[in-house]
């Protein structure tokens, strides 16, 4: 339309920009869009201190003081209320005195109370019973190890006699089982080639041996008796 940009009107005295057009909530009121938008405006919002950032001065800090107190001495007097309808055995907290009867005349109390009174009747006959059998099974337990341990004792006695024994009789021993096993094989010998051996380990055998008396044998072409 010719428009260039500058004031409007003939004198171009008039605004140089559009009318903005803006979204209004139907539910506010008058006035109230305005305040909200001024309000949330990055330049005038105010953020609210901290607790560590406000310096604390005499005057608060007794404040403080003062209401720490009071709230320490309600908290004792409300404990000490409550101790009144507090049941130990069930370790159940009730604020009002007719909640707490009815617990006390309840099925569930009186039945831990007779289950404690039954436990305390019975509890100290169980536990000498206790008492007595592990003391009998530790009794039994050492007079099996006594008894292993004489066995033993028994046995490694034994043995060293039989040790010594062996040892004394060992050279005899060894003696005429060499020499039994040297006539054993000289018998083999004898029987299956027809001479007996004579290395110099059966003459040192034999000696002590008396030697066996020649037997004459009649010879078969003659009457002459020959000496094998």
């Amino acid at each position: 339309m010719g428009w260039k940009g500058k004031g409007l009107g003939k004198d171009e005295q008039g605004i140089t920009e559009p009318i903005k057009s803006g979204i209004r909530d139907p539910k506010l009121g008058v006035g109230k869009q305005e305040e909200d938008d001024y309000f949330t405006a990055e330049e005038n919002i105010q953020r609210r201190k901290l607790d560590v950032e406000i310096e604390e001065t005499e005057e608060h800090a007794k404040k403080r003081e003062v209401l720490a107190e009071r709230e320490q001495k309600i908290q004792t007097e409300v404990k000490e209320i409550h101790k009144v309808f507090y049941c130990d055995l069930c370790n159940k907290q009730y604020k009002l005195a007719v909640e707490f009867e009815a617990h006390l005349s309840s099925y569930d109390h009186n039945h831990r109370k007779r289950f404690k009174e039954m436990k305390e009747m019975h509890g100290s006959s169980s536990r000498d019973d206790r008492q007595k059998r592990e003391q009998q099974r530790q009794e039994k337990e050492m007079a099996k190890f006594v008894q292993i341990a004489d066995a033993r004792k028994q046995q490694q006695q034994q043995q060293q006699q039989q040790q010594e024994e062996e040892s004394g009789s060992a050279p005899a021993s060894t003696e005429l089982t060499s020499a039994t096993t040297l006539a054993d094989q000289d018998q083999r010998k004898a029987l299956k080639f027809g001479f007996s051996s004579k290395g110099g380990t059966s003459k040192s055998s034999f000696s002590s041996v008396a030697k066996k008396p020649k037997v004459p044998v009649a010879s078969v072409f003659g009457n002459d008796s020959d000496e094998e």
